[in-house]
């Protein structure tokens, strides 16, 4: 089962990792081309280069996501959130792209990447050792990752919240944030302006979109356990956490800002582009394997993965 497998950083979890991943999404080749919401137009230009063809979307794909879910599953092992060192983060972050439907390539895809990559520089920040680089690198990839989807900004308030948790007011350690968020923008429109000698602000399409919302069986059962799942974990976590040490509650304390700012960029994707900007998933990944991890009923959470998967495959194939 999968949590046997994934639970420890073993030659078998290594090598069948990213077989996993492209396993799971190979619906993608299947799947007829749906365009998704985007606030500049060249990323509507990349979007639609990349899916011209299935086998490059299909790799594309898979690409970003095993990049994504290695660094997530890093970040877990790194940071002191299990004593051995696993690929369950990874897997379940796949399992809740997949869940929302969002595993096909896009901007927000590539966001969410650089979101992890940005927790993982956040988690280094503690209040012994100097934060500069730290900081500059976590705001770095957070400014990225708002290049690609203007409404994840809300996320770039993290590192501020690492620093007040973690360090003593450094004057530096606030500029270099300010510096590392603006550097990607600086880039982005100094190379665009280069290219097309115009300042591109946004897409034309770009406007309030209200749709709506399909109903079936099959997403409300799947929405339904999802819920469920994360509640029970958030419990769960919520007791793990009252007997670790003071490292790993604080950044638990950071994964549950983290969850409000994404909840604050699901509103807005709704709002402007009647899309989901599930942001959340990330915090919601360390959770649940958090949880699943420390269980001494390794078989109930074995039951919840296969279900999970039978949710998915359900509304995959319709």
């Amino acid at each position: 089962m999968l949590v046997n497998l994934y639970k420890s950083k073993t030659p078998v979890a290594i090598f069948s990792f990213p077989v996993l991943i492209g396993l799971l999404c190979l619906p993608i080749l299947f799947m007829e081309d749906a365009s998704a919401p985007t606030f500049f137009s060249w990323q509507h230009d990349l979007i639609e280069f990349i899916a011209s063809s299935n086998v490059i979307h299909y790799s594309t794909a898979v690409l970003i996501v095993y990049l994504s879910a290695l660094e997530l599953n890093r970040v877990v092992n790194t940071y002191g959130f299990y004593s051995k060192n696993s690929y369950l983060p990874g897997v379940i972050y796949v399992l809740a792209l997949m869940g929302f439907g969002q595993f096909r390539f896009s901007m927000l895809l590539i966001a969410y990447g650089l979101v992890v990559f940005g927790i993982g520089f956040i988690f280094r920040i503690n209040r012994q050792d100097s934060a500069l680089s730290s900081v500059f690198m976590a705001s770095f990839f957070l400014g990225t990752s708002t290049v690609f989807e203007p409404m994840l900004f809300p996320a770039v308030v993290l590192p501020w919240v690492a620093l007040a948790v973690f360090r003593a007011f450094n004057w530096r350690e606030w500029v270099a944030l300010i510096v590392g968020v603006g550097v990607p923008w600086l880039y982005h429109y100094g190379m665009y302006y280069t290219l097309t000698g115009n300042l591109e602000i946004l897409t034309e399409t770009f406007a309030l979109a209200y749709g709506r919302i399909q109903i079936s069986p099959e997403k409300i059962s799947l929405m339904t356990f999802m819920f469920l799942m994360i509640v029970f974990s958030i419990w769960k976590f919520l007791i793990i956490q009252k007997s670790q040490l003071l490292a790993f509650k604080k950044r638990s304390r950071l994964l549950f800002h983290l969850v409000w700012l994404a909840l604050i960029s699901f509103i807005l994707g709704w709002y402007f582009y009647d899309s989901m900007i599930i942001t959340v998933i990330i915090p919601f990944s360390i959770i649940v394997s958090v949880q699943m991890l420390n269980s001494n009923k390794t078989m109930y959470s074995n039951v919840a993965l296969t279900i999970w998967i039978g949710l998915i495959l359900w509304n995959v194939l319709n």
